[in-house]
C-alpha cells in the first residue's frame, strides 16, 4: 500500500499538470519580438474589430471563451490595465481585406454582445488573457467569417502597456483583418463610428469551446508509465 499511495499522487500530478489550450488558435505562429496593445493593453479608447477568415475553422463552434497571448514583448507589467471593454461577435461577409473603415457596416446580423466588463487582473510575462464568455456564441463557419467587436472605454495603464501576439508583421497574412482607432490610446481622439484598416494584421486568438482538451502524447505516456507502476506494486503484493 505505501507503494501505491505515491504512485496515486503521481497520477493525479499528472493530470493537474496537463495544460488547457484553446480548441481553435488563429494567428500562429505569433510575430517575433514584437506584439500589439490594442484594445486590451493599454488605454485604448474607441471601437476594435477583428475578422478571422472563415477558413480558420474546421466546423461550427460554441465559442465560450477569447484567449490572447503575452509571449513576445516583456514590458515588466503586473497588473493589466482597468477599464471596460463591451465584446461582441457576429457573423460576417467582410473578410480580412474588404473591412469598412465604418464600424457598423461590418456587424453581422446576428450581433451578439458576449462580455461586458473590467478585465483588470495581476499579470506576468508569458500569461494568458482568458476572457470566458457569458454569453457562449455559436459560429458556422458556412455562414460566413467571424467578426469580433470590442468598445472599450474608461482605461487606464498605470502600470504600463502590455503587447499581445500578432500575426502579420511585417508580412501581412490572408486570415485577419482589423479596423481601429489610430489614436484611441492614452484616450487622445478616440473614435467609435469609423477607423483605420489594416488589412492582413491583427492578434492571435484563442477559440475554447468548454470541452475538455485532448491530453499531449507525452503527458499520456506518464500517465501511463504511472498507472503501469501502480499494477507492477498491486502484483507484487498480491505474490507475497
Amino acid at each position: 500500500m505505501k507503494r501505491i499511495v505515491p504512485a496515486l499522487v503521481l497520477c493525479l500530478s499528472l493530470l493537474a499538470a496537463i495544460p488547457a489550450m484553446a480548441d481553435v488558435v488563429v494567428g500562429l505562429p505569433a510575430d517575433p519580438v514584437t506584439g500589439n496593445c490594442f484594445p486590451f493593453g493599454c488605454a485604448y479608447v474607441g471601437d476594435y474589430q477583428q475578422v478571422y477568415t472563415s477558413s480558420q475553422f474546421s466546423g461550427t463552434i460554441t465559442i465560450t471563451d477569447l484567449e490572447f497571448f503575452n509571449t513576445q514583448i516583456n514590458t515588466g507589467a503586473t497588473t493589466m490595465n482597468s477599464g471596460n471593454w463591451a465584446i461582441s461577435l457576429s457573423t460576417t461577409s467582410a473578410d480580412w481585406n474588404t473591412l469598412s473603415t465604418t464600424f457598423a457596416s461590418n456587424l453581422g446580423a446576428d450581433n451578439t454582445l458576449v462580455f461586458n466588463g473590467n478585465l483588470s487582473q495581476p499579470w506576468a510575462f508569458g500569461d494568458t488573457l482568458v476572457i470566458n464568455l457569458t454569453t457562449p456564441f455559436t459560429y458556422n463557419p458556412m455562414n460566413g467569417n467571424l467578426l469580433m467587436d470590442v468598445v472599450a472605454t474608461g482605461t487606464s495603464n498605470t502600470n504600463g502597456n502590455l503587447f499581445f501576439d500578432t500575426n502579420g508583421s511585417p508580412n501581412p497574412n490572408t486570415f485577419l483583418g482589423r479596423v481601429y482607432c489610430s489614436g484611441g490610446a492614452g484616450g487622445g481622439n478616440p473614435c467609435f463610428v469609423t477607423g483605420t484598416v489594416d488589412n492582413g494584421y491583427g492578434l492571435v486568438t484563442g477559440f475554447s469551446t468548454g470541452t475538455p482538451p485532448v491530453p499531449e502524447p507525452a503527458s499520456m505516456f506518464l500517465l501511463g508509465t504511472a498507472l503501469a507502476g501502480i499494477a507492477g506494486a498491486r502484483r507484487r503484493k498480491l505474490r507475497k
